[in-house]
């Protein structure tokens, strides 16, 4: 039992330093699937801007988990995208990661 907890603790743990690593993605390459986690600085409709300055948009087909969530300042999500052709970064699907700043409520692993 004790090994199981261990190997599910650093399952999650690669699970969650793999978008970090990802991040670099963010300015290479066109039409390649890129992983972000951020924290958002502000949501408008079919845009986010993140804490760093960084913008992204989103279409009518990004999913956003859980669903009916509305992204807010502080928030640490996951963001799957791609370059659209103007360059924009473009959210596919967007997973809500804790709720508020800077250690704030969790939200149950999603």
């Amino acid at each position: 039992m004790k090994r199981r907890s261990q190997l599910f603790a650093l399952a999650s743990l690669l699970a969650l330093l793999a978008p970090l690593t990802a991040q670099a993605d963010w300015e290479r390459g066109a039409r390649r699937e890129h992983v972000v986690v951020a924290r958002v600085g502000a949501f408008w409709p079919y845009h986010l801007r993140l804490e760093d300055g960084r913008t992204l948009e989103l279409h009518r087909g990004t999913i956003i988990n859980p669903t009916g969530m509305t992204p807010r300042w502080g928030m640490l999500l996951r963001i799957w995208g791609h370059r659209g052709e103007d360059g924009a970064f473009v959210a596919d699907r967007i997973d809500l990661i804790r709720r508020g700043h800077r250690g704030g409520e969790d939200d149950g692993g999603r």
